[in-house]
Formats: structure tokens, C-alpha cells, sequence
């Protein structure tokens, strides 16, 4: 059985950044269903200086990277990306089997 994992990212640090993305492009090119979900100073790397290996998450049939906000956000249109709403992030948490924080 397939297991759903989520793995979520708080941080802007740079290397935390790399980590859980490393971590989602490994599982989705192991074909397993996984979704990189952004929040708070995470939102606002992407934003800022978004890199071309997010991209590889949509050829790799990922989930469409989650970004955490209430508010409208400026990202790249070439990403494919769904806007979680602050009180939907724990629902959407909990309908993985598996959760990975990197903070």
C-alpha cells in the first residue's frame, strides 16, 4: 500500500529549504504520492527567488506545492501551486498518512 506523505516547510533557511525538497523529489521519482506544503518564511523564499527544481515536483506528477496564506500571493505562474488557507492547513495535514516538518 501506497502511503501519502506531506512534507512541510517552515523555514527560509537555505539549506532547510534544499532538505525538503530533496526529501519531495526523491519520493515523488519513487513514484510515491507526496505534496511540499510552505508556510510562513517558506512562502516568502519562494516568492522572493523561486528555484527551477520546484518545477521538477509537477514533472514528477507531485501534488501541486501547498503555500500557506490568507492572502493573495505574487508567485511564479510556470508553478504549479494550490493556496492552503491558515485554518485548512491542519485538515489538509491530517489526510496524509505521513507528515515531515523541516523548520
Amino acid at each position: 500500500m501506497t502511503r501519502r506523505t506531506a512534507i512541510l516547510q517552515t523555514s527560509a533557511n537555505a539549506n532547510t529549504a534544499t532538505e525538503a525538497l530533496d526529501m519531495a523529489l526523491a519520493l515523488a521519482s519513487m513514484d510515491q504520492p507526496v505534496q511540499l506544503v510552505l508556510s510562513g518564511d517558506a512562502v516568502k523564499v519562494l516568492q522572493q527567488n523561486p528555484s527551477k527544481r520546484y518545477a521538477m515536483l509537477e514533472l514528477l506528477d507531485a501534488e501541486p506545492i501547498g503555500l500557506v496564506s490568507d492572502n493573495d500571493l505574487n508567485i511564479d505562474p510556470g508553478l504549479d501551486t494550490q493556496i492552503i488557507a491558515t485554518a485548512k492547513l491542519r485538515e489538509l495535514l491530517d489526510s496524509f498518512d505521513e507528515v515531515l516538518q523541516f523548520s
